[in-house]
């Protein structure tokens, strides 16, 4: 008796029937409808909306990911963390994610040149799929958790500093700094342009403003559950201003019930010290990986070799008088 084929898994975008199963993805139905309009003309809508991908199999849906531009060009996206299996399958779980994951990876849109996603540092086996995938591990981050006693009260901040709500103005300030923290593949990679920071406002976030110069500042880290984190940018070199301006900052940012989190360089040692003076909890330290999907243009190889000297040097001397191309023959 021959053992019966598995039903091969299938991937589909989010629709309505999708809903039963992962409810929790009803606002992100939307978004997938508005993701494809945008697609169809990038060059009229900012590529913002997230889409969604659903793996099935003969019994239904099996799991799912969200991913979303990060940049309003439309030229890298972010894959959020893949939800989790809602029943057991005979395909396994690395079977459907290495699916999903592959399926929507090459199904993107042709201006999609790369792909971004933060992972736990310590989840091997997810890190290990990734890598299969053609991902490399670009830059770490370490997530701090607020402190659970109520904070100290508020204190204005030292004179001559203010905390403003990021506007096209500061953001254009503040863009330095975010690209100094970064090293030249991870700003090829996400292509991002300082108005990118507009759309990574959110409750909590803003800039540290010192006159007329810009000297740290915290934006939403992502969508969904990331949307919670905020992430810290501050200049390579630390500014003594931060020790009494960033207490303050933080204590703002603790009332804020919608902040679950500060995301952190894992080698700022000095931010890691004051969070810990501040009461802040160390959580986990996350791998940002990314996967880029562009391809080097080379010009075709000229293969003409009988040129004579005056069509090689013609362009260096344009007024010259034509050169006598040398010859073998006797004379």
């Amino acid at each position: 008796m021959t053992a019966q084929p598995l039903e091969p898994l299938r991937v589909e975008s989010l629709s309505p029937a999708h809903l039963a199963w992962f409810p929790q993805l009803q606002t992100v139905l939307l978004g997938d409808w508005l993701a494809r309009i945008e697609q169809r003309f990038p060059d009229l809508l900012p590529s913002r909306s997230p889409r969604c991908f659903i793996a099935l199999d003969a019994d239904g849906p099996l799991a799912a990911v969200v991913v979303q531009p990060i940049n309003r060009r439309g030229s890298c996206w972010t894959l959020h963390r893949p939800q989790q299996l809602i029943r057991e399958s005979v395909h396994g779980l690395r079977t459907v994610q290495r699916t999903l994951l592959q399926t929507v990876l090459h199904q993107g849109d042709r201006q999609v040149g790369s792909w971004v996603i933060r992972r736990p540092a310590g989840d091997a086996d997810a890190i290990a799929l990734l890598r299969e995938l053609g991902f490399q591990p670009l830059r770490p981050f370490q997530v701090w958790h607020p402190p659970a006693t109520p904070p100290a009260p508020v204190e204005s901040l030292p004179q001559g500093l203010t905390w403003q709500p990021i506007n096209r103005r500061n953001a254009q300030r503040l863009w330095p700094i975010e690209q100094g923290g970064c090293f030249s593949h991870l700003r090829q990679i996400t292509d991002r342009h300082w108005l990118d920071l507009l759309d990574r406002r959110g409750p909590g976030c803003g800039v540290l403003v010192a006159g007329d110069s810009v000297l740290a500042g915290c934006l939403r880290l992502g969508v969904g559950v990331d949307a919670q984190i905020l992430e810290f940018i501050r200049d390579v070199a630390w500014d003594p201003r931060l020790d009494q301006a960033l207490p303050q900052v933080l204590r703002r940012l603790q009332p804020q019930t919608c902040v679950a989190g500060l995301s952190t360089a894992l080698d700022d040692a000095p931010m890691a010290e004051l969070l810990s003076c501040e009461g802040w909890r160390r959580g986990e330290e996350q791998l940002l990986m990314g996967r880029s999907m562009w391809r080097r243009q080379t010009a075709p190889r000229n293969l003409q070799l009988r040129s004579s000297l005056d069509q090689v040097l013609g362009r260096l001397r344009p007024q010259g008088q034509p050169m006598p191309s040398p010859s073998l023959r006797r004379r």
